[in-house]
């Protein structure tokens, strides 16, 4: 393990030294290719499915069961890569998601049903490997202990590059080339970064002798299990907003600004985790800082509801982004702190599907609204769920450490 230092570093110097710790720029660039096809997933299926039906529908089902997939399965394989070790889980879950990405082109191509389709893009997120989850476990090992919390956020806005490279690069496939070859390079890079990522950094079997063994796994803490819980209004705000962003576009005639928008946000998200990682101490220890971001999460978004144009909604779109990344980094910061001794993998992924089944939740349950009352009253959901979020971490910071 990386010797202990006694201050950690600011600024830019922070980045340096988290970078220039060995393997970790490397292990940075696999890590981004490997997760690179849940990124480009959702929306090269739906390009695809699409494309080849005609059918918004079908192309929405197929995706849904691909987020289906990534969910059921991520935390068991995050088990499993705890108590058996990673290294016969990372490249062969990303041959299956390869596998099940030339069966979707080949299904659609053919002609098949809906029901291959939906099979084919729920394996293709079931053989998703977890390697946020891995990477998140492994730093501790890969840098000093007072540079974590900016190694956190590095992950953190990692996060954000896929997300917003991902779908922009799906995109461009989809018009170029075609909306297969969408499919095809996303699971080509899979491939090529989980072989990468394997061969720099794995779990090795029963890694850690003081595991417990617990039904619930990483979940028996009940630090998690809050952060877990309170992470769902917050990922809310993700969801509400995928779907009031391009409201508000098509309320000024272009419902594709949705997209531009959501990089927007994702914008600010990066900025803010650059900027919080540079000075991690900034708001105290993590439970003084989670409560403080928290709270500044509800006046960043609080601008929304009342944009009148679209230069006014990028701007505020990247304001109410600024403190999700260093949200997203002080919880991985205490789940390292509080997690159940031979969990790590499970609890950091966890924490990563909080944040994709409460986005979905958000998207779902403000469609209707969006749809009766208009894009105002989603802009109105998406400072309130932060709200709610602050109040619920304020009341029960107890169980932050």
């Amino acid at each position: 393990m990386a010797s202990d230092v006694l201050q950690p570093s600011q600024g830019l110097a922070a980045y340096r030294r988290v970078l220039g710790a060995p393997r970790v720029r490397p292990l940075v660039v696999f890590g981004l290719l490997a997760r690179m096809p849940i990124g480009m997933g959702a929306v090269a299926l739906i390009l695809f499915v699409h494309g080849q039906t005609g059918s918004f529908g079908g192309a929405g089902v197929v995706a849904g069961a691909y987020t289906i997939g990534l969910g059921i399965t991520g935390p068991t394989l995050a088990r499993v890569i705890d108590r058996r070790g990673s290294r016969l889980v990372i490249v062969p879950g990303a041959l299956l998601v390869m596998a099940a990405m030339v069966a979707v082109v080949l299904l659609g191509e053919a002609g098949a049903g809906t029901v291959p389709l939906v099979l084919a893009g729920f394996l293709a997120g079931a053989g998703s490997t977890p390697i946020g989850g891995i990477l998140r476990q492994r730093w501790p090992e890969l840098v000093d202990p007072a540079e974590l919390p900016t190694a956190y956020a590095l992950d953190a806005v990692m996060i954000e590059v896929v997300f917003v490279s991902g779908p922009l690069l799906a995109g461009i496939l989809a018009a170029t080339a075609g909306a297969a070859e969408g499919l095809i390079v996303a699971g080509v890079l899979g491939i090529v970064g989980s072989v990468g990522f394997a061969r720099l950094s794995t779990v090795r079997p029963g890694g850690d002798p003081d595991a417990e063994r617990h039904w619930l796994g990483a979940l028996a803490s009940p630090h998690l299990r809050f952060l877990v819980l309170s992470n769902l209004p917050l990922a809310a705000t993700f969801g509400v907003l995928d779907v009031t962003l391009p409201a508000f576009g098509a309320h000024h005639g272009a419902t594709a600004l949705g997209g531009p928008f959501a990089a927007a946000l994702a914008l600010g998200s990066g900025i803010g985790g650059l900027a919080f990682g540079a000075r991690p101490g900034i708001f105290g220890p993590p439970r003084r800082s989670l409560v403080v971001l928290a709270v500044l999460m509800v006046f960043t978004c609080l601008p929304l509801p009342v944009a009148t144009s679209i230069p006014e909604m990028f701007v505020f779109a990247a304001l109410a982004g600024l403190t999700i990344a260093p949200q997203v980094t002080v919880r991985n910061q205490i789940v390292q702190n509080t997690l159940v001794a031979g969990t790590a993998t499970e609890a950091f992924t966890w924490l990563a599907l909080a944040i994709t089944v409460g986005a979905s939740i958000g998207s779902a349950l403000v469609g209707p609204l969006v749809e009766a009352a208009g894009w105002r009253a989603g802009a109105l959901v998406a400072v309130a769920l932060p709200a709610a979020a602050a109040l619920v971490v304020f009341v029960r910071r107890d169980l932050i450490e």
